[in-house]
């Protein structure tokens, strides 16, 4: 079985609902070849409450599959944007060291300047 965890679980959820169904389906057919309700009790009982429960089952393993990919995506673009946030810092760093020495050089230049008017 390849690919992502989580393709798995949304798989094996996909499989359990299938499982459900049939279950279901197989007793409800039990339960339709009798006419008395004493005999449809025992259909219904395991046949309802298991697929009923397969079903759930695999509801919960699709549910907990796509969070599991939100979960993924969010951490993805959380790093992507942490990433930029750091590269414009270090931009701004050595924007603000560039400007740091051109700076005295500039002021000195305006110091002279001043004193020969």
């Amino acid at each position: 079985m390849s690919g992502s965890p989580t393709a798995r679980l949304r798989l094996l959820g996909i499989l359990f609902w299938l499982a459900g169904g049939a279950v279901l389906t197989l007793g409800w057919m039990g339960m339709a070849e009798l006419a008395y309700v004493d005999g449809q009790m025992p259909f219904l009982v395991s046949g309802g409450a298991a697929g009923l429960a397969l079903v759930l089952i695999g509801s919960t393993l699709v549910v907990v599959s796509a969070l599991f990919e939100a979960a993924e995506r969010t951490a993805q673009r959380t790093a992507e944007l942490l990433k930029q946030a750091a590269d414009e810092a270090v931009e701004a760093a050595a924007a603000a060291e560039r400007a740091a020495r051109t700076e005295p050089v500039k002021t000195e230049e305006k110091a002279a300047a001043a004193k020969g008017d």
